[in-house]
């Protein structure tokens, strides 16, 4: 191997096999990418992550898009491109035309994993008032029977799982179920603009508000940013980070 090749292999196995078991990611949703302009707010975000020591990844939970169109996935795809650090994606209601989200960001449901924690990346489509069906059912099943009960687990979706909550996924109390007996830590939501949390039997639940400058946050709320969570071996916490601000006149038309 030359050099550099020996080089990136180094840096990969480091990258696969963290030695630490306290580490740090991002995690944001629902740009509306439409053209260049709406990626000058995603843009700071990526400056903001990529000059962050402490980010190991980031995760980006859907709606990448406003329209599905080819051009606004590609243009999604080369902004987050920038990012220095791994980054994990899921396609959101508003990423579903064709095939251009796998196209450009790959497969639909997958899972990776990070100093001892697991992350379950779950795609919630068609909708929220759309239960997944069963063959994605029967994945999750299958990634659950292969896990050690103790192993940590976050649960990453588009659609929020809280039953009762705004814009919460159809079936998803029956989806929670299936985690009972495993070491569930996080659930981790998108769709629903707005930047909240709720911890219910010992599971930290999560929302964002919207990293865009084409759409408003549902709860009425200005300030449009990302969530910076922090895991030690066997607990997770999170804090809210700004970005910008913007107000419902200088929403992008």
């Amino acid at each position: 191997m030359s050099g550099e090749e020996l080089a990136a292999a180094w840096a990969q196995w480091q990258e696969e096999h963290p030695t630490s078991t306290s580490f740090s990611f991002t995690e944001a949703a629902d740009l509306h990418v439409t053209d260049t302009r709406s990626t000058e707010i995603v843009n700071d975000a990526v400056d903001m992550i990529n000059a962050d020591a402490r980010v190991a990844f980031s995760l980006w939970l859907g709606d990448l898009t406003q329209y599905s169109s080819s051009d606004e996935m590609a243009l999604a795809r080369m902004t987050l491109d920038r990012l220095r650090k791994p980054r994990y994606t899921l396609r959101g209601n508003h990423d579903q035309k064709a095939d251009y989200y796998a196209r450009e960001f790959g497969e639909l449901n997958y899972t990776f994993e990070y100093a001892g924690w697991k992350f379950v990346m779950l795609d919630t489509n068609p909708g929220d008032k759309t239960p997944i069906d069963a063959e994605r059912m029967q994945w999750l099943r299958d990634v659950l029977a292969e896990t050690d009960p103790a192993q940590p687990l976050v649960l990453c979706s588009h659609h929020p799982m809280v039953v009762g909550f705004p814009l919460s996924l159809a079936g998803c109390a029956d989806i929670l179920a299936l985690f009972e007996g495993h070491n569930l830590k996080a659930v981790l939501g998108a769709h629903f603009h707005s930047t909240w949390e709720k911890e219910t039997d010992g599971v930290l639940f999560t929302g964002t508000s919207c990293l865009a400058t084409t759409r408003t946050n549902h709860d009425g709320s200005t300030p449009r940013g990302y969530r910076l969570f922090h895991c030690t071996k066997d607990t997770i916490t999170t804090e809210y980070v700004l970005v910008r601000d913007v107000k419902p006149e200088d929403v992008q038309k």
